[in-house]
């Protein structure tokens, strides 16, 4: 997916910068670019709080490679079955013999860590706003609503007012590839199997630079789609497709700030997506693997094993199987 465009922020870009990275097996991903914003001074009222993100997106499609981060404060599980990727496939179980197996199902996989003290914030506040923080992630990552139909509205309806309008023109039908980190989108006629998808990572509240109230996220989402013919497909990470996503949420509620001002922000932003259709992650929706054309080319030499991408330990990875 693309990244956030100049546009969109106007005056308040002051840097970029490009990452790209190697091809890998079989299957697809797609880099994104970094970008920084400028804050404003917070010593007058604004009418509208700049967002800081950098946005390091890779879109990840290989269906299988072979192959530390800080320590989680609330990790779900993280932990990883061998993938194998020759295993028959029962739709009934998709995530059998991958990685994502063992992982919590559905929202049950994002669970805070117990509410304590940041910094000038109490631990009732830093509560309150990991759950609103959870609420958002299930919202965006795990709503079918809003996957199926791409209408962000209830996604929308958790942030600051001032950000949604800044937000607004990159949510148009046809942008979909600029706005990829406010919520998954499925592709036309891609379908999920009905089975909770598999969660695994964590979130740490703490007090940014500014002073003001986080919660830093890392959470992978394993997706199981439908398939109209098992037979013509080679394994199981043919019809599951991963999204980890490394968002900072920003809680502001400091009344120098207007009203519409208040609430959550986007702050630093990553993503990787691995086993999807390259074709339609460009377009900013999410599919299967299964669809991409056979690789000509040979094969880049692999970076890690495959169960290393299913790991929120490890970092972002910035292998690209897309081009």
């Amino acid at each position: 997916m693309a990244d956030l465009p100049p546009d969109l922020f106007d005056a308040d870009w002051a840097r970029e910068a490009e990452r790209r990275a190697m091809r890998d097996h079989r299957r697809a991903t797609r880099a994104n670019r970094a970008r920084r914003l400028a804050r404003p001074s917070r010593g007058a009222l604004l009418s509208m709080l700049s967002l800081s993100v950098a946005v390091a997106l890779v879109w990840a499609g290989f269906a299988f490679l072979d192959g530390t981060a800080p320590t989680a404060s609330a990790p779900s599980s993280t932990s990883t079955a061998p993938l194998r990727n020759d295993a028959e496939v029962d739709l009934t179980r998709p995530f059998a013999d991958t990685p994502a197996a063992m992982w919590r199902e559905g929202a049950g996989g994002i669970e805070p860590p117990p509410a304590q003290p940041v910094g000038p914030y109490s631990a009732e506040q830093v509560g309150q706003f990991m759950e609103r923080v959870r609420q958002l992630i299930i919202t965006a990552r795990l709503d079918r609503t809003v996957m199926e139909t791409g209408d962000t509205s209830p996604v929308l309806a958790l942030l600051a007012p001032a950000l949604v309008e800044k937000l607004r023109p990159n949510l148009a039908p046809g942008n979909e590839k600029k706005s990829w980190y406010v919520a998954a989108r499925l592709a036309e006629g891609a379908r999920l199997l009905p089975v909770q998808p598999r969660v695994t990572g964590w979130m740490t509240p703490t007090v940014n630079d500014e002073g003001e109230l986080a919660v830093r996220t890392n959470y992978l989402v394993a997706y199981a789609f439908d398939v109209p013919d098992p037979k013509k497909i080679d394994g199981p990470m043919d019809i599951v497709a991963m999204i980890r996503q490394e968002i900072e949420f920003r809680w502001i509620d400091d009344p120098k700030y207007t009203a519409d001002s208040r609430g959550i922000w986007f702050g630093e932003v990553r993503g990787f997506n691995y086993s999807i259709d390259c074709a339609q992650s460009e377009r900013g929706f999410l599919a299967p693997s299964y669809n991409n054309p056979p690789q000509t080319a040979a094969a880049a030499p692999q970076a890690r094993r495959s169960e290393e991408y299913f790991d929120p330990r490890i970092p972002m990875p910035t292998e690209d199987g897309c081009r």
